[in-house]
C-alpha cells in the first residue's frame, strides 16, 4: 500500500466528492518512497537520484501525481531535492535539474512546481532559490516548510530568501530540535514574525497546515481528525489576530477559515 491514494478513479471521486463541497485541491506533495510497509528498508523516490533506473521510477511517480492533479483543476506539486542528500554536487544536483525538467515538459501549464526547503545539505532555502531560478516562474516555484526552516534557520530568512518566488507554505510547529509537524503555536516558532515577513513579500499562495496524525500512535493525543482541526482552527484565531487590519491580511485569514470550516462540514458528514 503507498502512503497515498492511488491516481486512478478513487482518486478521482474524492476530487469529485471535495468539489461539490466547495472546496479545490490547491496542491499535493509529490510521492516520497513507493510502500509505507518497507520505506524503512527501500529505497525511496528521489528526483536528484544518481542511478538512472531509481530517477526514471520517481519522475514517473511524481508524473503521474501532476497529471491526476491536472485533470481536477491543477495547481502545485511540492517536490523535494532528493534521499540522500550527500554528495549533492555536481551529479544529484543536475539529476534533480534533469528531472524537474521532464516534469514541466511533461505536464500541462495547469500545474506548477514547488521546490520545498528540507533540512538537509540538498535542501537549503539558497540552493532551492538557486534551482528554481533557472526554470520559468509560471511553472516552478518555492514552497517554504516553516517548520524545516526553524531547524536550520529561521522561518524569517527562508521567506525573504524565497521572495517573489514563493508560491506555497507548509506549516506546523516544532522546537527547533527535530520536524515534529506541531500545530502551529505549539512550538517555538514565533508566528507573528512569520505573517508580517509573508505580507512584506505580498503572499497569495497556498498555506498548507502540514500536521502528523496523532490519532494512529500506542498513546494518542488526539480522538480522531476533527479534534486536531478544531484545535488548528483556534491556533490559527490567535496568529491571524495578532496581526494588523490590512485588507490583504484580512483576505488570507477569512480564506484559512472558510477551508477549515468546509473540511469540518465534510468529516462529521463522513462519520455519520
Amino acid at each position: 500500500m503507498p502512503p497515498h491514494f492511488s491516481y486512478d478513479e478513487t482518486a478521482d471521486r474524492i476530487a469529485e466528492n471535495m468539489a461539490r463541497h466547495g472546496i479545490r485541491i490547491a496542491s499535493l506533495h509529490g510521492p516520497i518512497y513507493p510502500d509505507i510497509r518497507t520505506y524503512k528498508t527501500e529505497k525511496w523516490y528521489s528526483l536528484g537520484s544518481a542511478n538512472a533506473e531509481q530517477r526514471s521510477a520517481s519522475v514517473e511517480a511524481n508524473q503521474k501525481a501532476a497529471l491526476w492533479l491536472a485533470r481536477n483543476g491543477g495547481g502545485t506539486v511540492v517536490l523535494h531535492t532528493g534521499f540522500h542528500s550527500e554528495n549533492w554536487y555536481p551529479e544529484r544536483w543536475y539529476s534533480f535539474l534533469s528531472s524537474l525538467e521532464e516534469l514541466v515538459n511533461s505536464t500541462p501549464d495547469n500545474i506548477r512546481f514547488a521546490v520545498e526547503n528540507t533540512p538537509v545539505d540538498s535542501g537549503r532555502s539558497d540552493i532551492i532559490h538557486d534551482i528554481v531560478a533557472r526554470f520559468p516562474e509560471n511553472r516552478v516555484g518555492i514552497c517554504i516548510d516553516v517548520g524545516h526552516a526553524n531547524i536550520v534557520e529561521t522561518a524569517q530568512s527562508a521567506i525573504s530568501t524565497a521572495g517573489n518566488r514563493l508560491i506555497h507554505i507548509h506549516a506546523s510547529d516544532n522546537h527547533g530540535d527535530k520536524d515534529d509537524h506541531l500545530i502551529p503555536g505549539d512550538g517555538n516558532i514565533c508566528w507573528k514574525t512569520v505573517m508580517e515577513e509573508l505580507q512584506k513579500i505580498n503572499f497569495h499562495g497556498a498555506f498548507t497546515l502540514e500536521l502528523r496524525d496523532n490519532t494512529q500512535s500506542d498513546k494518542p493525543t488526539c480522538k480522531d481528525f476533527e479534534y486536531i482541526l478544531s484545535d488548528a482552527h483556534a491556533a490559527l484565531a490567535r496568529i491571524l489576530n495578532t496581526q494588523g487590519d490590512a485588507p490583504a491580511h484580512k483576505d488570507f485569514g477569512r480564506l484559512i477559515m472558510d477551508a477549515y470550516a468546509a473540511l469540518a462540514r465534510i468529516l462529521r458528514k463522513s462519520a455519520a
